[in-house]
């Protein structure tokens, strides 16, 4: 964001500055905290089986590594830097699923020692799963059938099975796969599904496809090491999907052989799963076309395993980071590195994932997003990651994969989704900006009533919008910049140096027909902001809907909804306050006519409807009807608000409090010559008594309107 650095001690003084409005603020309702990126929700439409509502994919992750860290002393924050159970968090931040790796045996021999990587053995699964009971959260169990890492490179058998046979592999496989899940399902955790391998492209096992054994033979001895896992997986549960897990989808000639061979072997299995790194594993469209074509060949669901992104190039402890440089992130996609940078990426694969046909595509895991350094000291650290193994690797690792050489740290807490204090990213919470369609229709839109409604014309820096009226004062910005949009080259953006409360309207909005109608507008700023969105039906009645900026480039979509006849007159107002530093912008504003009404609001928002009459006017009595099958009686009453005695805020005198008023307090303290009030405008206008109209009377108004306050 440009001129951050002129804002920042700006925003160090923000917490005493707001002190001077605490009277004001405290009576604010709190707002449930909303983050998400920048990004659209992304819908993925017609997926079915899976065991979540409303039709959501897979908004996973993998954090198998939490137990030793938790252990190595690490601890985990919400957004306000109190302490919570990470599972908690990464609910609330929309993940459905947890991915844990499951080894057979990751000690070394008769010693106990641990091979690292965080110790991912049946014991550490089953309290990992016993946390995801507790938390609402799935399980997808990854076994590797091996004693550590099992990736395309390597893929060796557990120490015990070394010397087995194909088929007593299998056998060996069946049973473990059944002890596991049902110690797992013990716990009472939905299992949602089981990978029967991992990374297996090269094979799985000591059953290898390497150095041109690429026969029928060996395709015989891994389908049936396949099928043994799937079938145990059957056995125990038969609505547990079954993946077979691959990866290089860059590949797109090796995808599809894995394919038809796993076919033309009859493996039985739901899922063809895939790892995702941008920096290795090509474009999100390119993942777009071999999924598509697995699927629609295969006829099987399809997702994406693995994945992640870096927010930093900084190295957190003493091991070395799998992404340290600006030439490691390759050349096949160029996000920014930083919390925005992974929020972007995710968005574009979700929806490339959600982009195969027929809801084929069942979403997204996050591999280790909180893999975080257990200390910075080397001496501190080697000796916990040979405690509790948080470590990629430890030295004991050796005396069975002989290639384990990266001994300690993660190599991954700079692509994490926690900062290296334990405290969430703003990208975590893209997961709630994704979704299934929950088989419902989207509303059908009309065009967009507001002129410039993205701030465009007449913009650039500093610019005048053409179409909305505008209130700044001289001790800071209300204007059109080139900078923080959110489309588009131009948006509206402010940043105070002093506390402030400032608004723009769009007057003399007309209804085109009969309907439904929705205002909305995009909104990213510091949380000292806070918004008001109004729409003021002239003679009618006003809808508001508040909230709190959530943080730099996390977007907000405030929108209220409200019926109209042709010709209405309508007005479209936001009002921003905040203090000292605070900035942000708003953009892609509209107000169109729905098909459907909405009838349920958003948790992060709080939407009030008011009407503000006269002491002339009544409230419709109450009317009481009867059931015919019962003798209960049912009270209802007329949504229109109870008629309350005031002047006090009608600032054009006609009678009717509503967003119009708010519109010329606006405008007449920013200094709008044209706005003049009649002496007993004047009079109503100073809403807070203070004997002389400032912008606090605007904000008094503005928290009436959306009856957070009273005008009595």
């Amino acid at each position: 964001m440009k001129n951050i650095t002129q804002k920042l001690p700006a925003l160090c003084a923000a917490a005493g500055i707001l002190c001077l409005f605490g009277s004001l603020l405290s009576t604010v309702p709190p707002v449930r905290e909303c983050r998400a990126d920048a990004a659209e929700t992304v819908i993925y439409s017609g997926v079915k089986d899976l065991p979540f509502a409303n039709g959501d994919p897979f908004k996973g992750a993998d954090i198998s590594s939490v137990i030793a860290l938790e252990r190595s002393g690490v601890r985990f924050y919400d957004r306000s830097g109190k302490e919570q159970d990470i599972f908690v968090t990464l609910a609330d931040a929309g993940v459905n699923c947890i991915r844990v790796r499951v080894w057979n045996d990751p000690t070394s021999a008769g010693k106990g020692v641990t091979y690292g990587g965080g110790a991912n053995d049946a014991d550490t699964a089953v309290e990992i799963a016993k946390r995801c009971k507790d938390a609402g959260l799935a399980m997808l169990v990854d076994f590797h059938y091996s004693d550590f890492w099992a990736d395309p490179a390597k893929q060796k058998a557990p120490k015990t099975w070394a010397n087995y046979s194909v088929a007593q592999k299998a056998d060996a496989i069946s049973a473990f796969t059944s002890e596991t899940l049902r110690r797992i399902g013990e716990t009472g955790v939905q299992i949602a599904m089981v990978q029967v391998g991992n990374e297996t492209t090269g094979g799985m096992c000591g059953v290898l496809l390497e150095n041109g054994n690429w026969g029928d033979g060996v395709w015989n001895d891994l389908a049936s090491l396949w099928n043994a896992g799937a079938k145990a997986v059957r056995e125990y549960d038969p609505n547990i999907l079954v993946a077979l897990h691959f990866t290089n989808p860059e590949k797109t000639d090796t995808m599809l052989y894995l394919a038809k061979m796993a076919a033309q072997k009859h493996v039985d299995y739901d899922v063809f799963a895939t790892s995702y790194y941008p920096y290795w594993h090509g474009t999100p469209a390119g993942l777009t076309k071999v999924l598509t074509s697995v699927a629609q060949t295969y006829h099987k669901k399809v997702m994406v395993a693995e994945t992640s992104w870096a927010y930093t190039l900084e190295n957190f402890d003493p091991g070395v980071n799998t992404i340290s440089k600006q030439a490691d992130l390759g050349n096949y996609v160029s996000y920014p590195v930083s919390a925005q940078g992974q929020s972007q990426f995710l968005t574009d694969l979700f929806r490339a994932v959600a982009a195969v046909p027929d809801g084929a595509g069942t979403g997204v895991f996050y591999w280790e997003p909180a893999w975080l350094p257990v200390s910075s000291d080397y001496n501190t650290a080697m000796q916990l990651w040979e405690q509790y193994g948080g470590g990629w690797a430890y030295s004991a690792a050796q005396e069975y994969d002989p290639d384990a050489k990266d001994f300690g740290g993660s190599g991954w807490e700079n692509q994490a989704l926690f900062d290296v204090s334990g405290k969430p990213l703003d990208s975590l919470y893209i997961f709630r900006q994704v979704r299934g369609d929950g088989q419902q229709e989207n509303p059908q839109k009309s065009k967009n009533l507001l002129r410039n409604s993205g701030f465009e014309e007449n913009g650039g820096w500093a610019g005048k919008p053409i179409g909305w009226s505008l209130r700044s004062t001289a001790d800071h910005h209300f204007d059109v910049r080139a900078e923080d949009t959110r489309s588009g080259q131009c948006a509206l953006h402010w940043y105070s140096e002093g506390a402030f409360s400032e608004s723009t309207a769009q007057t003399d909005v007309q209804a085109d027909a009969d309907g439904i109608y929705r205002a909305s507008i995009h909104i990213q700023g510091d949380e000292s902001c806070q918004y008001t969105l109004s729409l003021s039906v002239l003679g009618g009645e006003t809808k508001s809907v508040t909230g709190t900026g959530a943080g730099w480039s996390v977007w907000q979509e405030p929108a209220v909804e409200i019926a109209l006849h042709e010709g209405d007159v309508a007005t479209f107002l936001l009002t921003v306050s905040g203090g000292a530093g605070s900035f942000g912008s708003a953009d892609d504003c509209e107000f169109v006519r729905i098909e459907k009404p909405v009838t349920t609001t958003s948790a992060e928002t709080t939407v009030t409807t008011t009407t503000v009459t006269t002491a002339s006017e009544t409230t419709p009595a109450a009317e009481t009807t009867s059931a015919p099958e019962t003798t209960t009686a049912v009270t209802t009453t007329s949504e229109t608000a109870a008629p309350v005695v005031l002047h006090r805020g009608d600032v054009n005198c006609d009678g009717i409090v509503d967003v119009r008023d708010a519109v010329l307090l606006a405008r007449h303290v920013g200094n709008d010559i044209t706005a003049v009030l009649s002496d007993t405008g004047t009079s109503n206008a100073d809403c807070d008594g203070s004997g002389k109209i400032t912008p606090a009377d605007l904000t008094f108004l503005l928290r009436a309107l959306a009856r957070l306050i009273s005008l009595e």
